[in-house]
């Protein structure tokens, strides 16, 4: 055996200086160039990301412009218009006269989306009109003060840069305001000279901010903060409400930004110690910049994912290098292989004649006197002692100590039986090496994820103490050395042998406890003291609150009154905390019977899953994501219910008025009367689902009615607007042209035209 031994050592040590040698070359070859690859990955990323992230802000710059361009023109047809000038010049307070003016404006902001509202200030007469509410105002009660300042400030030889970036009072409260961009067009103002009649458009800030989330969910671009600064630095749009306004100069990499003549670019900056990269853009006729951040960690995620497959095939790779050196340095092995084999095949067909079954037959006994199913005398005990080996004197005070596997249901899915039987019997190995040191004890691998350690120790609460003590240096190996979790429970004392059985089911109940305590956590007999064994009422009310807010659909306020209840639940007993999550769940289930029923809802499932399992949980936690996953099937699956019901009712609302247009009276209130819905309520979902008002909707229909007429018919134009739902008026006429391009003489004439062309060619 000695001579074997020698023989294997010279021959491992010059196989080893070969597969070293070799090893070390491809180590350094393959990290060499996974660093490589690494980099390129790297800068690629960083490349694409400031690619993706300059043309969402050239996108985005270019709607700034459009939206300057489109406020101008909205401008310039407003001044031009002889019905507006009345809200100007009128000197009579006509009112005939000023509401037709106000509801031309008043039809140019409505048909405007981007507009928020528009004012005409007369200083002289002290009139200033504003669609917001169309309510006539003096400058001295006017609920915008500043704009009137402005004006008042105006200096034609250096006019204000348009737009102004402000945040205004709304009409109708005087603590909620509206941010706007704020153009003022002087109205026929002399050089050199204040004006004291402008008219006052305000752009919403929200139509750009809302632009903005649209560009970004068109392009994917979830993980980029983008907003816009102008020339001082001032935040001009956010997808914050808060920022709006807000002084960012502060900030070094705006400063960066400010500082640039260039018209886009990009560089990294930190902010809060995290590294961030910054894309800008510039508009030129604004002087606003286009700011977009994108933290590293989230584009670099993906290059990880490369560098972590990179190091698999490196590693695939660096272990055939290994696989051909061993086959390499085998042909120096060889001759001396059978030698060395022989001698250890000798050692152990004598190893196997001094083995016998005595583990295993040990084990078994044990587990018998630990369930209670054996009595044993004290002459067989003896007997039995020397014949296993057992080492625990089980005439003495005895104490159990349960070691229960974390995550038994993944360790099971993760290795095979074989598997599971080596890492159980390491698991076993730890805790006796570890307190064979203090202790005369014996470990029994029982059913599942238990495992005892009965050993011999006093009641006292100082042994106690030790005991904590002991079962915290076992779990801080079997985690470092097997990389798993033990929680441990810690039995009553054992005063006699035959009282083994119970205190083993009373140790093992106060495990189950692991549910409150979590993975890793160490149960004492002292730790029932803490329970209130009288189990409190289960709260209703909170409940209630809980199904409340998963109907609204609020899933913060769900899981709010959840966190409660379970709170409530954690100094309770373990029968307890059951009863009431089944209580809930069945609560749950009752409260939304048809929702698992619609699509491919996985709510059946998930309901069954639970109650199968209901007592496999191991911790709160893993009870607390079947409920959050649970939640979140249910909002989800009413939220498309309730998409599908507005689709319905949409539907509805389109028939009602295609066979009710002739009505001259059919307006938003009548249908919302007839749907028993509010007006706002049902305009806003009218909106949502067409993309247009009710009122729009209402005109084109009558509209379409209106042209079928005057092709169709030689009715007079009075008649065809009867039978469609209108009165001869100015407003009609300015509808007509505005739908079709043309006014109604010209259509007639053109009609008449193409008619009497038909009627000669057929006389012909």
């Amino acid at each position: 055996m000695a001579f074997s031994l020698k023989f294997r050592v010279r021959l491992n040590s010059l196989y080893t200086k070969l597969l070293l040698t070799f090893t070390l070359t491809v180590t350094l070859l393959i990290f060499g160039l996974s660093a490589l690859l690494y980099r390129n990955y790297s800068t690629a990323s960083l490349d694409n990301i400031n690619r993706m992230n300059t043309s969402l802000l050239h996108q985005i710059s270019f709607s700034v412009n459009y939206m300057d361009n489109m406020a101008r023109k909205f401008m310039n047809t407003a001044n031009v218009d002889p019905g507006i000038a009345n809200l100007y010049l009128n000197p009579d307070d006509d009112n005939v006269m000023l509401s037709n003016g106000f509801r031309f404006l008043n039809l140019l902001v409505y048909t405007n989306d981007y507009v928020y509202s528009a004012y005409t200030v007369n200083l002289p007469k002290d009139r200033i009109i504003s669609t917001e509410d169309g309510a006539f105002y003096s400058a001295a009660n006017f609920y915008d003060p500043e704009v009137v300042q402005m004006i008042k400030r105006w200096d034609a030889r250096h006019p204000l840069s348009m737009p102004v970036v402000r945040r205004i009072p709304k009409a109708d409260s005087s603590t909620e305001f509206a941010d706007v961009y704020t153009y003022i067009m002087p109205y026929q103002t002399t050089y050199g000279q204040h004006p004291t009649t402008a008219l006052v458009v305000n752009v919403k800030a929200s139509y750009l901010r809302e632009l903005i989330a649209s560009l970004k969910n068109k392009t994917g671009d979830n993980v980029s903060d983008v907003f816009v600064i102008d020339a001082n630095g001032t935040v001009v749009n956010h997808a914050l409400n808060g920022e709006f306004l807000k002084n960012a100069r502060n900030e070094e990499y705006v400063r960066t930004v400010l500082a640039s003549d260039q018209t886009s670019g990009s560089f990294k900056t930190t902010i809060a110690d995290q590294p961030f990269n910054v894309t800008y853009v510039s508009s030129g006729s604004l002087k606003w910049k286009f700011i977009s951040l994108t933290s590293y960690q989230s584009f670099l995620s993906p290059v990880d994912a490369v560098k972590s497959s990179t190091l698999i095939i490196s590693t695939i790779v660096l272990l055939l290098g290994l696989l051909f050196s061993l086959l390499m340095s085998k042909s120096l092995y060889s001759p001396f292989r059978r030698l060395v084999d022989a001698v250890r095949l000798r050692s152990d067909e004598l190893d196997r004649k001094q083995r016998d079954h005595r583990p295993k037959l040990k084990e078994n006994w044990l587990k018998e006197i630990i369930l209670g199913q054996k009595d044993v005398e004290l002459g067989e005990f003896q007997s039995k002692k020397e014949e296993l080996g057992i080492r625990t004197d089980l005439m003495r005070p005895l104490r159990i100590v349960l070691f229960r596997i974390d995550g038994y249901r993944s360790f099971l899915d993760r290795y095979h039986e074989r598997d599971r039987r080596l890492l159980k019997f390491g698991i076993a190995n730890i805790i006796d090496d570890i307190s064979s040191a203090q202790y005369t004890g014996d470990v029994v691998d029982m059913d599942k994820d238990k495992l005892v350690l009965i050993l011999e120790s006093a009641g006292s609460e100082e042994a106690e103490t030790d005991l904590v003590k002991l079962a915290q240096n076992i779990q801080h190996s079997v985690n470092e050395y097997l990389r798993f979790s033990l929680s441990v429970t810690i039995g009553k004392p054992v005063e006699s042998r035959n009282s083994l059985g119970e205190v083993y089911s009373d140790t093992l109940a106060l495990s189950m406890y692991r549910l409150i305590t979590g993975h890793g956590s160490i149960l004492t007999p002292s730790f029932l003291s803490s329970m209130r064994l009288n189990p409190p009422p289960f709260p209703e009310g909170k409940a209630k609150l809980l199904l409340d807010s998963l109907k609204l659909g609020r899933l913060d306020k769900t899981k709010k009154y959840y966190d409660e209840i379970v709170e409530g639940l954690l100094c309770t007993t373990y029968e307890t905390v059951l009863s009431s999550m089944l209580h809930l769940m069945f609560m749950i289930r009752g409260s939304f019977p048809d929702v698992g029923d619609i699509g491919q809802s996985r709510l059946p499932n998930m309901f069954h899953s639970f109650l199968v399992n209901i007592y496999n949980y191991e911790t709160i936690g893993e009870i607390h994501q079947t409920f959050e996953a649970i939640f979140t099937e249910i909002v989800s699956t009413s939220v498309t219910n309730k998409q599908n019901k507005r689709q319905i009712i949409v539907t509805r609302i389109k028939k009602m008025i295609e066979e009710q247009y002739r009505d001259s009276n059919l307006n938003l209130n009548l249908l919302a009367e007839a749907f028993q819905m509010s007006p706002i309520y049902l305009g806003r979902l009218f909106k949502e689902s067409t993309g247009k008002s009710a009122v729009e909707y209402i005109t084109e229909v009558r509209m379409a009615r209106v042209k079928q007429l005057l092709d169709e018919s030689s009715l007079s134009t009075k008649e065809i607007l009867e039978q469609c739902g209108w009165e001869e008026s100015n407003y009609f006429y300015v509808l007509f042209k505005k739908h079709f391009g043309i006014p109604l003489s010209q259509y007639r004439i053109s009609r008449k035209k193409a008619d009497d062309s038909g009627a000669q060619m057929e006389f012909e």
